[in-house]
């Protein structure tokens, strides 16, 4: 895993509001002819979206009490447990062939 630090917080994908930290996390699906396509994906954790997420609430509280990533013990622990239990939503192909299709048309 790992934490990507900008000068500006991340966006949430998922609200649009500030996240407080982004990372890389590896992420991998079987594609249509069976073979496994394995990678890495970024994640964001947001205080809104993710407080009743497992491992995250720790690692909201630390970011409230400390303000930024620190290279600690305790921040480490707390990111990997909050890793470890990061769930990637599989691929919606039909989103991405949508998106795509926008894309070809000058839409997106």
């Amino acid at each position: 895993m790992d934490v990507i630090t900008t000068a500006k917080p991340p966006l949430c994908p998922r609200c649009e509001g500030e996240g407080l930290l982004c990372a890389r996390v590896p992420h991998g699906w079987t594609n249509a002819s069976g073979a496994a396509v394995e990678g890495r994906t970024e994640v964001v954790l947001c205080a809104a979206c993710d407080a009743e997420v497992p491992g995250a609430a720790a690692l909201i509280t630390w970011f409230h009490v400390h303000g930024q990533v620190e290279d600690s013990e305790e921040f480490v622990r707390l990111l990997v447990a909050w890793a470890e239990q990061v769930s990637v939503p599989p691929l919606d192909e039909q989103r991405l062939e949508a998106e795509i299709e926008l894309w070809r048309n000058g839409e997106l």
